[in-house]
């Protein structure tokens, strides 16, 4: 595990604290790219070292679903598709957990992209329990925060003017229409002991609305610091923008906790910006497996990040899969053995199959692939190379047919059947390589142990054929059986 100083500092901050509450927000309007992930790693990687340090930790995932759908979040969320803009458009400024899943899958929009959200958390190895803001205030949960709000909105205001005074909210609640819906564009015009008067800009219409019947979310940085309070929140990570003293959240937050919910203290967890090369968008995320991408942005939580090309290359040389394998490796060298035989793979490494497919074609600008022998790759070598690799792999099958799977049974004695090819063993081998295609794969002997016996047979099969017509030619070389291609077992 990481021991960068965001660790090591919250494992210090809470050394005396059994029970820790580390939260994480979004706003699921649409599902982001790479970038978006790194505030809810960093959220469970500080998890992980306070249980690893045998703390007790409960890891929530805060959802703002009750804040107005814009026309950015839409186009990203149908993946710019312009017939659906414009189909959905009319739900821009309503409450993302108000309106219907577009897909139909799911109980609202808000929900559609939690659960995907959290299906994206969950390849990471993160777990979060979700608490959708809408439904807490359909609750009634926040009301009594919300009226004392309200009713204190001068001395809000006031305090706000006199601590931050480059910082004016625009509204300390977001009232919905009770007429029709929206909320982008409504204000409250008064306070009254019964309740508020609020001008919906879209009816054009005042309404007077009693305080049971009051429906509308807190201005985000009073939304913070109460769920701070509501959920005993320790620790939180935030941004550097967001942490700027002058105004940022954390700093309004914390001086209104202090001021009006009771002061909770909370640990900032800072993270750095993640910047990315724009054709990289979803690339990074589809072709690196999740360990190493998560490690990525969690080992050094608080530097910024450039993704580029070269730091992709650079992390998959550098992240290892199995003990002495890096992913690089194994995408060259394993991935097109792998290939061959997908029902025989497990989780792990059909995992790896899907990441290793995409990293190659998005960064090597190949396709995995282990070829099929053909008779290019065969005519042109000489016969006693060729007689040589036969000898080879009918020795291999047999030996692999009696040590079975077993590794450390078919080691030793294949190592000596490579040796007893020589003089020849360097074209043997190489031999090997051209006809599999495999010149910068795997060790000769280990990838005569991972292919398929099936596919050693083939290869046998047609060095057995172009060594009969070899020697027939050289019997009869007058023959008039001269045939243009060697004859292919067909495919099954």
């Amino acid at each position: 595990m990481s021991q960068a100083p965001l660790y090591t500092e919250t494992l210090q901050r809470f050394e005396n604290q059994a029970i820790v509450t580390v939260a994480a927000g979004a706003t699921c309007a649409y599902l982001g790219d790479e970038r978006s992930l790194r505030e809810f790693l960093v959220a469970d990687e500080t998890a992980r070292h306070l249980r690893a340090a045998g703390h007790t930790v409960f890891s929530l995932l805060i959802d703002d679903s009750l804040d107005p759908l814009n026309a950015r979040q839409l186009r990203v969320a149908v993946n710019k598709d312009e017939k659906l803009q414009e189909q959905f458009q009319g739900w821009c400024g309503k409450p993302i957990g108000r309106l219907p899943d577009p897909w139909g899958c799911h109980a609202s929009y808000a929900a559609h992209f939690e659960a995907k959200l959290l299906d994206r958390l969950h390849d990471f190895g993160c777990h979060p329990t979700l608490i959708s803001t809408a439904d807490l205030y359909r609750r009634g949960v926040y009301a009594p925060y919300v009226r004392e709000v309200l009713e204190r909105h001068d001395e809000v205001t006031g305090f706000l003017a006199q601590r931050f005074p480059g910082y004016t909210p625009d509204r300390l609640f977001w009232v919905i229409c009770p007429c029709c819906g929206y909320m982008d564009a409504t204000r409250m015009e008064r306070v009254a002991c019964w309740g508020v008067q609020a001008y919906c800009g879209r009816c054009e219409k005042s309404h007077g609305i009693a305080f049971g019947d009051l429906e509308g979310k807190l201005n985000w940085k009073l939304d913070c610091a109460l769920r701070w309070t509501l959920f005993k929140i320790d620790a939180e990570p935030f941004s550097k923008a967001y942490l700027e003293p002058k105004a940022g959240t954390f700093a309004v937050a914390r001086a209104l906790s202090e001021r009006f919910f009771g002061g909770a203290y909370v640990q900032p967890l800072p993270y750095g910006l993640v910047k990315m090369e724009r054709h990289l968008s979803g690339r990074v995320l589809e072709s690196l497996p999740a360990p190493a991408l998560r490690n990525l942005f969690t080992e050094h939580p608080a530097t910024d990040l450039h993704l580029t090309a070269d730091l992709v290359m650079t992390t998959a040389s550098r992240h290892e899969v199995s003990a002495g394998t890096s992913y690089l490796d194994a995408v060259k060298q394993l991935l097109p053995v792998w290939l061959l035989t997908p029902d025989a793979l497990t989780k792990g490494q059909r995992d790896l199959v899907a990441h290793g497919t995409a990293f190659s074609r998005h960064f090597l600008d190949s396709e995995p692939a282990l070829r099929l022998p053909a008779r290019e790759h065969i005519a042109g070598e000489v016969p006693v190379v060729l007689e040589g690799l036969r000898c080879l792999l009918r020795q291999i099958i047999t030996l692999r047919q009696t040590t079975g799977s077993c590794w450390e049974s078919y080691q030793a004695p294949a190592k000596r059947l490579l040796d007893d090819v020589a003089p020849h063993k360097k074209a043997v081998l190489h031999c090997f390589r051209s006809i599999t295609g495999q010149q910068q794969g795997l060790p000769v002997t280990r990838a005569l142990f991972l292919l398929p016996l099936t596919y050693l047979q083939l290869v046998e099969h047609l060095l057995d054929l172009h060594l009969s017509v070899a020697v027939h030619n050289t019997v009869h070389p007058k023959s008039s059986y001269e045939p243009e291609t060697l004859p292919l077992p067909l495919a099954a």
